[in-house]
């Protein structure tokens, strides 16, 4: 019950922040970035104010429309570059290194740049306020709780048992499937984008969205703690809630440029 609570106030504040305005969503993603941010560092036992101060300003920088856009599309290629990292090092089964300069990187280019895309995401074009966001933010969540719903009543198949061994491949697939179907009802709300963008973003998300949940799991394991914090009754802390979405929004970001670029 506190856990659908929670989860349920969670979701409330963000998509009655995406209608209300563009600032609000911003300073809700902000506030919950940060704290997502502060997990992370005490995950990998990382303790600087810089990553905070640097989120601080692209993001003051972005809402005044002053962030330089080479500077942008810089730190879109290196949070994408990052992410792929972490993805072969999963895939691979290698440890993630935590020397000092890789902990920087990885805050840098895989926590702030990244939580960055959640909110530069409310600058693409939409007919509702925040659309691009919120049709973001509600396939990951259409992915997430249909993949543990399916997997807890039909999984038997592993996933990826080393990190994560109540994922299955049977949640995964029920996830995806829930998450494209319910891709074809945001059709009519993005009348600029071409009919097909939503269901391959939906593919899109159903991996990144798991991969980004699977990257999470090997902080961490390799941290030896279940949750990343207890912020969130029910849920652990917000790096735990906001793992897919972190991970997913640079893709996102960058399928829908190219996508309006081209169309």
């Amino acid at each position: 019950m506190l856990r659908s609570l929670s989860g349920l106030l969670y979701v409330a504040l963000i998509v009655s922040s995406a209608l209300h305005s563009d600032l609000s969503f911003i300073l809700v993603v902000f506030v919950f970035s940060s704290l997502a941010l502060y997990e992370f560092q005490k995950l990998i036992n990382h303790r600087s104010p810089v990553p905070f101060l640097l989120f601080g300003l692209i993001v003051y920088q972005f809402y005044n429309l002053k962030l330089h856009p080479n500077l942008h599309l810089s730190l879109l290629g290196l949070s994408i570059a990052t992410n792929l990292l972490l993805t072969y090092l999963l895939l691979a089964h290698k440890n993630i290194t935590l020397q000092p300069l890789q902990k920087t990187t990885v805050t840098l280019f895989y926590m702030v740049s990244s939580a960055y895309f959640i909110i530069a995401t409310s600058s693409l074009e939409s007919s509702i306020a925040n659309g691009i966001s919120l049709s973001m933010y509600l396939l990951i969540w259409v992915n997430n709780s249909f993949a543990y719903l399916f997997g807890k009543r039909w999984g038997k198949t592993p996933l990826f048992i080393k990190v994560s061994p109540k994922k299955s491949w049977e949640g995964f697939l029920g996830g995806a499937a829930m998450c494209l179907l319910i891709s074809f009802a945001l059709i009519p709300y993005h009348p600029n984008y071409p009919s097909w963008t939503f269901p391959f973003l939906a593919i899109v998300i159903a991996l990144a969205a798991t991969v980004g949940d699977l990257v999470q799991s090997k902080f961490k394991r390799q941290a030896a703690v279940k949750d990343s914090g207890s912020l969130i009754p029910g849920h652990g802390g917000f790096y735990d809630r906001m793992d897919s979405v972190i991970y997913t929004a640079p893709f996102i970001f960058l399928l829908l440029m190219l996508i309006r670029y081209v169309s």
